[in-house]
């Protein structure tokens, strides 16, 4: 009785240790399974948070960009205005520039227009002197001459007193006439003209200047000196 009683208990402790040994590793697989689940949601939540930055780098990333894209069009804008008024300014000086050229030539062209016309008229006025010479037209010859200057019809002559050395001028041949022509138009500070008529002698192969200065009195143009230069 006593033996089975002992070999009960002997069976029962070995029924126990057994179960003990069964629920240690139970109890380590659950605590490793645990410790793995922790681990996993630590990194699910590491993850997580990754994500969540990424996703507003990304964000944040679009937002600039968008930024960029609302703000290059102003910036391309302001720069297109900003060579549209450069290109006006350069085109408006441009234009003022060419204007003043303009009315810089013109006023020259004008000026010069009149002075010529003047030039060829009292160029006109200087051969008609001449012929009245060999034509004798005292009249006329009377009439155009300056004050201070007088006629002589006896000695066919001019007195020239409103000159700084005064003198007579003896009227040109009709052979002088005929081979004379212009040789230069000057004007003065003093606001007269100087006509220089050159007179060939082709046979003797000379030649000489008279010089004509015409003034201006009560606005029209009047002989004031003839002078001879050989």
């Amino acid at each position: 009785m006593k033996k089975r009683m002992l070999i009960l208990l002997a069976v029962i402790l070995v029924l126990v240790a057994c179960a003990d040994t069964e629920e240690e590793p139970k109890d380590v697989s659950e605590k490793e399974n645990k410790s793995e689940e922790k681990e996993n949601k630590v990194d699910e939540e590491a993850n997580e948070n990754d994500e969540e930055a990424d996703s507003n780098d990304e964000e944040n990333g679009e937002q600039q960009e968008t930024k960029i894209e609302k703000t290059d069009p102003d910036d391309e804008q302001t720069e297109e205005d900003a060579t549209t008024d450069d290109k006006s300014d350069a085109e408006s000086e441009a234009t003022d520039d060419e204007k003043s050229d303009e009315e810089s030539d013109e006023k020259p062209s004008e000026e010069s227009s009149e002075a010529g016309d003047a030039a060829n008229d009292i160029l006109g006025f200087g051969f008609e002197l001449f012929d009245a010479q060999v034509d004798e037209d005292y009249d006329y010859l009377e009439s155009v001459l300056s004050k201070g200057s007088s006629l002589d019809r006896e000695n066919h002559t001019i007195q020239f007193d409103n000159v700084t050395s005064p003198h007579a001028y003896e009227f040109i041949s009709k052979e002088d006439r005929d081979n004379l022509d212009e040789r230069y138009i000057q004007e003065e500070d003093d606001g007269s003209v100087i006509i220089g008529f050159e007179v060939i002698d082709y046979m003797n192969e000379s030649s000489y200047i008279i010089d004509v200065q015409f003034i201006q009195e009560d606005g029209n143009w009047k002989v004031n000196d003839m002078d001879i230069n050989k």
